[in-house]
């Protein structure tokens, strides 16, 4: 809902353009866009980047305390396809609310696993994600991750 003084400033605007309505639906569609823009873009400054998750945390998702919403394994791809599964893997978790997910990359040459850390601070992923950290030895260790997702 509008405050008062915002609905009668449009209802002048919209008067004095000579209340052709084709023109002033345009520009208060513009105006919502910019200001949604900049809600987000708020919302985004104000957030933390994502940190470590505690020794303690780990360990209750290990003992399975605290149970793995989902698990994307990303064995066998390439930087590009890996990033592309991370990004709607995270995308997709957080719509449907998952809090913690584990994310397996394998020991190997380590392309993946380092990538995977730069990829979670990025601009368009860190706002969705809280903390994040290797997963426990009975986890996959220094070859998965723990995802801590934020709430929408």
């Amino acid at each position: 809902m509008m405050p008062k003084e915002e609905d009668e400033r449009i209802w002048r605007e919209f008067i004095n353009n000579g209340g052709n309505l084709k023109n002033q639906t345009e520009i208060i569609k513009k105006e919502l866009a910019d200001r949604k823009l900049n809600l987000v873009e708020k919302k985004k400054r104000n957030l933390p980047k994502p940190s470590n998750l505690t020794k303690r945390l780990i360990r209750r998702i290990a003992t399975k305390k605290i149970e793995l919403d989902s698990t994307l394994d990303l064995h066998g791809h390439n930087k590009i396809t890996a990033k592309l599964k991370f990004i709607n893997f995270i995308k997709d978790c957080q719509r449907k609310k998952y809090k913690y997910v584990l994310i397996i990359t394998g020991k190997g040459k380590g392309l993946i696993r380092e990538a995977l850390l730069e990829w979670a601070e990025e601009e368009e992923l860190f706002p969705l994600i809280v903390g994040y950290s290797h997963a426990h030895r009975l986890q996959g260790g220094e070859g998965a991750f723990v995802l801590h997702l934020r709430k929408q």
